[in-house]
């Protein structure tokens, strides 16, 4: 047993290296190679660069994910290896093909649904029960797959959206994977953690070149989409084990769904504000803008690395703080505090967005609450429109909400 143990930690320290190495070695190869050939990304009216920047970082991903499965095989009890390197493949051409040349929607969406289909074929990454969260039990064996699928879906557009500005998928990456790493060493799954431990080791390589001035590269579509598709894979996991895997976390298995949406709290956020602001302005949910997180701290006067590890160490404490209250006061105490950190969320991002479309939500905001305390009060009998200026200019003190 011992043997073992120290086998799979070399198999760790040799990932580990290896990937960060084969990382650095290759990105400014790929970069030299996009300058050479002009595969640039240019800035639009929704970049929140101004330079044009070789992109194509997410090759060095496929490179150093090949050279990680070809290792951890050696640990795979469950012969998943070739299907996670055919959807690989899969999901490297669409991304590929997409910074080359723009994609519709629909085909890219379409990679994405054979990406997922071929990872759901393994029974190991359906999620048959929610062992008692929210009162779900077992789950029928066609809804799983669907289930299983939406969210597998999900969380690749959700992570591909959040690479908007340096540094910031990167880091997002690092948490969740780190986050997940843990759990994998806990529950001794020594596969995945190898994954996870390759996706940070890649990551932190990428930083280098991601928030450098001279040597700066872009993942693009090929590294986010590759990225969202590991992570969504190990959440799949996760989610899919039964409960006696978690004694060693000292959490109950119903408790798990409720960490592991801490964890990806940062790109579930981002992809449900998207998609109600798209939707209330009566958009496409596939459309663009620059409504995402990111935007909104650019846009208040961050710089990219301050916006991206604000981002990060926000992730973390909420991760951090959610993994306590479970522990040690129960499912019902972390529901509410949750809730808290959606409305803080939510409130934040409320107050610091200055885009037109928020602007006018903050003013109709500004005058619903001045019709409920004038309505309220008393005083508004005497002078009904001075009494309405006064209560504008209190609530434009507080400039908390831009008016």
């Amino acid at each position: 047993m011992k043997e073992w143990l120290i086998f799979n930690d070399l198999i760790l320290l040799c990932i580990s290296v290896g990937v960060f190495l084969i990382t650095l070695f290759v990105l400014p190869r790929i970069r030299k190679t996009a300058l050479k050939f002009n595969l640039m990304d240019s800035p639009n009216q929704r970049s929140s660069h101004d330079t044009v920047v070789p992109t194509f970082g997410g090759v060095a991903f496929y490179i150093t994910l090949v050279f990680t499965l070809f290792i951890t095989q050696l640990l795979d009890t469950n012969d998943i290896t070739i299907s996670l390197l055919v959807s690989l493949t899969i999901i490297f051409f669409v991304g590929l093909k997409d910074d080359f040349h723009e994609l519709s929607p629909k085909m890219k969406f379409l990679g994405q649904v054979v990406t997922v289909l071929i990872l759901m074929s393994q029974p190991e990454f359906l999620v048959y029960s929610l062992h008692g969260f929210f009162g779900i039990q077992e789950i029928h064996p066609i809804i799983s797959i669907i289930f299983s699928s939406f969210l597998f879906l999900g969380f690749i557009n959700a992570f591909n959206l959040i690479d908007g500005i340096d540094g910031f998928a990167s880091i997002t990456g690092i948490v969740i994977a780190g986050s997940y790493g843990l759990l994998f060493h806990s529950i001794g799954n020594y596969y995945f953690l190898a994954i996870c431990v390759a996706v940070i080791s890649m990551l932190f390589a990428f930083l280098r070149f991601n928030f450098s001035s001279k040597k700066k590269i872009f993942m693009g579509d090929t590294g986010s989409l590759l990225i969202g598709t590991i992570l969504g894979l190990l959440t799949m996991k996760l989610l899919s084990l039964g409960g006696e895997t978690y004694s060693a976390l000292a959490i109950y298995r119903k408790e798990i769904p409720l960490l592991i949406l801490c964890i990806l709290i940062i790109p579930t956020f981002d992809i449900a504000r998207v998609i109600y602001i798209r939707v209330t302005q009566k958009k496409s949910i596939f459309s663009a803008d620059r409504n995402h997180i990111h935007h909104v701290l650019i846009d208040a006067g961050l710089s990219h690395k301050q916006a991206s590890l604000l981002i990060g160490i926000i992730n973390i404490l909420i991760v951090v703080s959610m993994y306590f209250s479970i522990k040690y006061f129960g499912i019902g105490f972390s529901l509410l505090l949750f809730f808290v950190i959606i409305l803080s969320l939510i409130y934040t991002f409320f107050v610091m967005n200055k885009t037109y479309f928020a602007k006018k939500k903050k003013v109709k905001f500004r005058n619903f609450l001045i019709n409920c305390l004038s309505t309220f009060s008393l005083k508004h009998t005497a002078n009904h429109n001075n009494y309405r200026l006064l209560l504008k200019q209190k609530i434009r003190s507080f400039r908390i909400f831009f008016f």
